[in-house]
């Protein structure tokens, strides 16, 4: 017995959590199939080049991160795989978002105004699904094996958040990480009333051809940026590098998350925190894919940097610091200088060291890209209510520096 719904879609009523739907768009007949978490290591998808949207990989991070409810939406045309959506549900609050309002546009709120912002960002408390893994910088949670039109593309994406929103108890929607390169078409979401906001920008660094040595790097940087690195590295070069395996991991996981907890607690923005046992329980996963190092000063663990290596590209994970030693060391720049030796080491092409320290991470290379999100409440007032908040939200300011004698790639941070 079908149930119809918007779009000539059916929910299939004895299924409980499990759900499909067919929608036509254009003359085209699709179908969004939502299984049930337990079900993901049974799905077979169409091999993609990219980690992020392997279902090991997502299934992984299912059981690891156990505090959020996590959401496959497999997109069929006729019986062929289209398209995956990967969404991460979970408790969000508006207070998050209070110092993402950078101070110079407070300054031109009158007092009325800025309390009344302040006000409705303390009533936020919902329940948040991203579209994408709130872990990883960049992934959007999309990956798509046919090519298929921007204005299809996101009548889908908007048409699999409409049925996913009835399967979960879910308020809110938030589509992360969407760069210039991908907003084609996006003006659909606006559309159905979706806010669009920027974001802190992205920062990959391009390991060029021909380097096959850190000091490759170092010669291709000016005569100013060259010495200035070398400080970094002679500051440092008492710090040993090393790198953890799952039992040295789980000798200083205490350590580990004290550290990582210190960044953490730094940043203006985060909509989740990763679990003690994230580290060991990853590393025993993908042993081969994620890598921890550890920065020691003699037997003392003062900082560590982890990142998944990707078909494409080194993807910095999460970073920790014992910020007494931060400045003397200037350990936080040597880890940014370590990601890059990683980096021509294993010749991935790219180093993508995500958001945060935008400026200091165009010191050493790094191009920042603009950054989109879209974010929807599914009730029409606080969604009404949405709109001058979004408007406030903006990353911070900042001056991008160029190290190199020449520049590259430079016309893609636009």
């Amino acid at each position: 017995m079908e149930q119809f719904c918007r779009l000539q879609c059916y929910v299939l009523v004895n299924c409980s959590k499990d759900m499909k739907c067919k929608s036509t768009i254009q003359d085209k007949t699709y179908q969004f199939i939502f299984p049930k978490n337990g079900e993901l290591k049974d799905i077979q998808l169409p091999s993609s080049y990219n980690l992020y949207d392997n279902i090991d990989f997502i299934y992984t991070f299912q059981n690891i991160i156990e505090n959020i409810r996590h959401q496959i939406v497999i997109i069929k045309e006729q019986n062929e795989v289209v398209g995956q959506l990967y969404f991460q549900c979970m408790p969000f609050k508006g207070k998050e978002l209070a110092t993402y309002i950078p101070q110079e546009s407070r300054c031109f709120l009158n007092k009325t105004v800025e309390a009344i912002v302040d006000i409705a960002l303390d009533r936020i408390n919902w329940n948040l699904a991203v579209l994408g893994n709130v872990f990883i910088t960049g992934d959007n949670g999309q990956a798509w094996y046919k090519n298929i039109a921007p204005s299809i593309k996101w009548k889908l994406i908007n048409e699999a958040i409409e049925q996913y929103t009835k399967l979960e108890n879910v308020d809110a929607v938030l589509i992360s990480d969407i760069d210039n390169l991908h907003l084609a078409g996006s003006n659909y979401l606006v559309e159905q009333k979706f806010r669009k906001f920027e974001v802190e920008p992205d920062l990959k660094f391009y390991v060029q051809p021909g380097w096959n040595t850190f000091d490759d790097y170092l010669q291709n940087l000016t005569s100013k940026y060259r010495v200035r690195t070398n400080k970094v590295l002679e500051k440092s070069e008492n710090i040993t590098i090393k790198n953890l395996n799952t039992e040295d991991i789980l000798q200083y996981e205490n350590l580990i998350y004290k550290l990582y907890s210190n960044v953490v607690n730094q940043a203006d923005f985060k909509l989740a925190e990763v679990p003690k046992n994230y580290f060991s329980k990853m590393k025993n996963a993908l042993p081969n894919i994620f890598q921890v190092h550890g920065f020691f000063k003699e037997n003392e663990l003062i900082g560590f940097v982890c990142y998944f290596i990707n078909t494409h590209c080194i993807n910095v994970n999460f970073v920790g610091i014992n910020y007494e030693y931060n400045k003397t060391y200037s350990l936080y720049q040597r880890m940014l200088y370590h990601c890059i030796e990683e980096g021509i080491k294993h010749k991935t092409g790219m180093v993508h060291f995500g958001r945060t320290a935008t400026e200091i991470k165009t010191t050493i290379g790094a191009l920042p890209f603009k950054s989109y999100s879209f974010i929807k409440h599914n009730s029409a007032i606080p969604n009404i209510a949405i709109k001058p908040l979004t408007t406030y939200l903006k990353p911070e300011p900042f001056t991008q520096r160029n190290p190199f004698k020449t520049v590259e790639k430079n016309s893609l941070a636009s």
